[in-house]
């Protein structure tokens, strides 16, 4: 992996991770009900058990193991 490619995957990160806080703070503890990263359902019990979720279990996970 180069610079360049390093970079532009820092930068996507950066971004989504931005978003993500971006979302957090519109919902004011409404979760979404389609994953703000891979576009399918956020399951009811999710949502419930975590007010503000803007990701499914399994992007969510994927989003924590970057950070």
């Amino acid at each position: 992996m180069d610079d360049c490619d390093l970079g532009s995957k820092h930068d996507d990160f950066f971004r989504r991770q931005a978003l993500a806080k971006h979302l957090n703070r519109q919902s004011s503890g409404r979760s979404m009900v389609e994953c703000s990263e891979c576009g399918e359902g956020i399951p009811e019990a999710r949502r419930k058990a975590v007010p503000g979720c803007v990701r499914c279990v399994k992007c969510e996970t994927k989003f924590e193991r970057r950070s």
